[in-house]
């Protein structure tokens, strides 16, 4: 079977995406070839998978640059409603990248069986619609969140109505489409035909066993750490409000414990009352650090947390998440109902409701009380169900998107490839 991916991001860029997809393509076995964006980084900028065009049928990297950047575009993504909206920045891509596309799969050395695309960014969907509609391959779409529906989206009227007619169109013509949770189905699926259904598949996140050190480093105290970015709702005040709380009661339940925030966080949070009442070198807020170097911080941590915005149902599967799995470190979450929180559930977890400051303040000593007895026992299997955890691993998920994809291959007709529509 040959393959023909398109993912604009891939290593070596530096994005949680470009991790996951990658991941994905090193561990399958089908003959694929493999189309991204360029890397703006000189030399790349992330340190895993370096191999991984040694296992490609070819990687074309087709270049290109947003027409605003710096601050600019930090300004117009801020005050110009439409900006990057449509569905996002690469949109300006797709036609680049499908001369590309067209020109290499005239040569004639590369006959692809199946055409797979990943979104984020949507664009990317934009461009396998074209390749439908012009070589008639049958067609993957894959989501790793939601399109229409993503709630992290800034709301604007005619962003929603474009995106919402293009996202139709892309389910409308794909042949499978894949998304990383059954919450995010339900969610995206509700608006369209119940035949349409029939077409969706499952297809979780992965963590990569070799990635991470073999054993981990020592420590003074009780470390609890949360690894990522915060941004729009999604932010560390939940927990602020409950170390208040736990503080304000009973301050020697938290003797020897230290929080440790990694990522990227605005500095407005550390304003926020309920931090600047907490007692120095509780919460120590850290930068951004490299992907392997995450996974360190993971390994070494005695609890780890994955925080969500508050919300009646959350659809996501945070990567990082996933990361914090294959780390074999105890995992809380302070995330509202949803995929998270099944998760968390399945695997032995903890979680509380962000919006209740009790419930987390409860959930959050529980979790310290039996992750300690947890090192007290000295207990060195990776935590969570195994089980569970065989769920993620890397070529369980390569081998279940293979069978998708010859699925695909084996029950969809071939059309006569149409002129290719110039909207969107």
């Amino acid at each position: 079977m040959r393959v023909l991916a398109v993912s604009y991001m891939l290593p070596p860029m530096l994005y949680p995406q470009a991790i996951q997809i990658g991941r994905l393509m090193a561990h399958m076995s089908a003959e694929t070839g493999a189309v991204s964006g360029r890397s703006p980084v000189a030399g790349g900028g992330l340190d895993c998978y370096g191999e991984l065009d040694d296992r490609l049928a070819f990687h074309l990297e087709i270049p290109y640059r947003p027409v605003l950047s710096g601050l600019s575009l930090q300004l117009a993504r801020r005050f110009l409603p439409l900006y990057g909206r449509m569905p996002d920045e690469f949109r300006a891509w797709v036609p680049r990248a499908e001369r590309v596309i067209a020109a290499k799969l005239a040569q004639g050395t590369f006959q692809p069986d199946v055409l797979v695309t990943f979104g984020e960014p949507m664009s990317d969907h934009l461009l396998g619609f074209r390749l439908k509609r012009r070589f008639g391959i049958p067609w993957v779409a894959h989501f790793s969140d939601p399109w229409r529906d993503n709630p992290f989206r800034r709301r604007d009227v005619l962003a929603n109505v474009f995106n919402g007619r293009q996202e139709r169109r892309v389910i409308a013509a794909a042949d499978r489409v894949i998304f990383t949770s059954r919450e995010t189905i339900d969610l995206v699926m509700r608006k369209y035909p119940a035949e349409w259904r029939a077409k969706t598949r499952l297809l979780q996140h992965s963590f990569d066993p070799a990635l991470y050190p073999d054993a981990a480093a020592p420590h003074q105290g009780f470390v609890i750490r949360h690894v990522g970015n915060f941004y729009g709702k999604r932010t560390p005040y939940p927990l602020f409000r409950a170390l208040r709380m736990i503080h304000d009661r009973k301050p020697d339940l938290l003797d020897g414990v230290r929080f440790e925030l990694y990522g990227g966080m605005p500095r407005g949070f550390r304003w926020h009352p309920s931090f600047r009442a907490l007692p120095p070198g509780l919460v120590d807020i850290r930068g951004t650090i490299g992907y392997r170097e995450s996974l360190k911080v993971m390994k070494d941590a005695d609890l780890l947390l994955v925080m969500d915005a508050p919300d009646d149902l959350s659809v996501f599967l945070p990567s990082k998440l996933i990361d914090y799995l294959g780390s074999g470190t105890p995992v809380m979450g302070i995330v509202p109902r949803g995929t998270s929180a099944s998760l968390l559930a399945r695997l032995g977890g903890f979680t509380a409701d962000p919006r209740d400051p009790q419930d987390v303040a409860t959930a959050l000593l529980h979790a310290i009380t039996v992750a300690r007895q947890r090192t007290a026992r000295g207990v060195t299997r990776p935590w969570g169900h195994a089980a569970v955890r065989a769920e993620f691993e890397p070529r369980h998920n390569a081998a279940v998107l293979e069978e998708i994809l010859r699925e695909c291959v084996s029950t969809v007709p071939k059309p006569v490839p149409a002129a290719v529509d110039s909207a969107g």
